[in-house]
């Protein structure tokens, strides 16, 4: 009877121990920190080593030779004691913690070669266009993925549409 109860008991303990155990799937990601030891001209290989990881998604490869990878970084904050937070010295003890929150990092490469790139972040609080070997892109964002779209001066667009309409 006790080694019944003992393999009972030992085994709503291990199911216990199993359902507690959730996993959470969630893509690699790399750190704020890493962004800033990026360099331009550099390879996609010589990228995947310096962010840790390889890219979270390939999301263009275009014909004008732009390919558009995406990677997911996080922010790395620190967590203080509430009393710290405002004293001198509080800005550098506590515990180096991630920010929950991932943000996305497009790296833009021509023919091989990291050209330029911007976090999302970073596309919110600027221009949608960036200039790329001296042609104006438009970044736009579908339902999936971003596209690099060259961008049309007003001027030559309305001679366009007017020499299609004649």
């Amino acid at each position: 009877m006790k080694k019944t109860k003992l393999i009972l008991l030992t085994t709503f303990f291990a199911a216990l121990l199993v359902a507690s155990c959730k996993l959470v799937q969630v893509p690699k990601f790399t750190t704020s920190d890493n962004l800033l030891k990026i360099e331009l001209n550099s390879s996609l290989e010589d990228v995947v080593q310096t962010l840790g990881c390889n890219p979270y998604n390939m999301l263009s490869s275009q014909v004008d030779g732009y390919t558009i990878y995406q990677y997911k970084y996080k922010m790395v904050e620190r967590k203080v004691s509430p009393k710290m937070i405002n004293q001198r010295g509080g800005e550098i003890i506590g515990t180096d913690v991630y920010n929950p929150r991932q943000q996305d990092l497009l790296l833009f490469f021509k023919e091989g070669k990291l050209e330029t790139f911007i976090t999302t972040e970073g596309k919110k609080n600027s221009r949608a266009d960036i200039k790329l070997a001296n042609t104006i892109y438009v970044i736009t964002r579908d339902r999936d993925s971003y596209t690099l779209e060259v961008k049309v001066p007003k001027e030559d667009s309305k001679k366009a549409s007017g020499f299609l309409k004649k």
